[in-house]
C-alpha cells in the first residue's frame, strides 16, 4: 500500500506541474498583473494579499487599482484592505469605465514610483461575452505581464468550464486557488492545471492578508 501511495503521489505532482513555479516579476517598470475570475472566487481579498506578498517577501512597490466598477463594495473593500496594509490605491469612481480606469491607473503608478500595478477587475456568475470583450479590451489597453485566473477550490468540476472560458479569450499565464482550507480537497486543482496549461502559482488558505502561500 506504501509503494501504491508513492505512485500516485508522483503522478499528481507530475500532473500538477513538477516543479514550483514562482511569479515571473521581470519587465520593465509598472509591471501590470491583472487578476480576473467569477464573482465569489475572491479576487479583492487576493489582490490585497498578493500585495502584500510582493512586498515584504518580494521587495516589491505594488499599487492595487479597482476595476471593477459595478460592485461599489468592491471598492471600497480593496480601498480599506489597502489602507490596512499601508500600500497606495487607485481612487476609482463607481460607474466609470473599466478600461480607462485601467490605463490611468498604470499611468498613477509610474507618477507614484510604484513598480508592480495590481488590477482587480469585475466578475460574473458564470462566464459572459460581455465580460470577457471588457476584459480583453483591458488587456489591449494595458499589455499585462500577467493576467492570473482566481478560481474557488470549491467548485469543483465547474472550474472546468470557467478556466475553459476565461483561458479561451485571455493570456491567461498562472492560477490562483483560493479557499483551499475548505473541504474540497483542491481537485479542482488538477482540473485548472490540465485545462490552461498554466502553473498555480499560489494558494488562498484563509481570510487574512497572510493567508496566500506559493503552490
Amino acid at each position: 500500500d506504501q509503494h501504491f501511495i508513492k505512485l500516485v503521489h508522483r503522478e499528481l505532482v507530475r500532473a500538477l506541474g513538477g516543479e514550483p513555479v514562482t511569479l515571473d516579476l521581470n519587465g520593465p517598470s509598472p509591471l501590470v498583473v491583472m487578476l480576473v475570475g467569477l464573482n465569489g472566487a475572491g479576487k479583492t481579498t487576493t489582490i490585497a494579499k498578493l500585495a502584500r506578498h510582493l512586498r515584504d517577501d518580494r521587495g516589491r512597490r505594488p499599487y492595487l487599482v479597482p476595476a471593477d466598477v459595478y460592485r461599489p463594495a468592491a471598492i471600497e473593500q480593496l480601498t480599506t484592505l489597502a489602507r490596512d496594509l499601508g500600500v497606495p490605491v487607485h481612487p476609482t469612481q463607481p460607474g466609470g469605465d473599466p478600461v480607462a480606469i485601467a490605463r490611468d491607473g498604470v499611468a498613477a503608478a509610474t507618477t507614484a514610483g510604484t513598480d508592480v500595478v495590481l488590477l482587480d477587475t469585475a466578475g460574473r456568475q458564470t462566464v459572459d461575452d460581455e465580460l470577457m470583450r471588457e476584459l480583453e479590451r483591458m488587456v489591449e489597453a494595458v499589455r499585462p505581464k500577467h493576467v492570473l485566473l482566481v478560481a474557488d477550490a470549491m467548485t469543483g468540476q465547474d472550474a472546468v468550464a470557467t478556466a475553459q472560458g476565461f483561458a479561451g479569450r485571455l493570456p491567461v499565464s498562472g492560477v490562483v486557488l483560493t479557499k483551499i482550507e475548505g473541504d474540497a480537497r483542491g481537485g479542482a486543482a488538477l482540473s485548472l492545471r490540465a485545462v490552461t496549461g498554466k502553473p498555480i502559482l499560489f494558494v488562498g488558505t484563509g481570510e487574512k492578508v497572510n493567508a496566500l502561500e506559493p503552490f
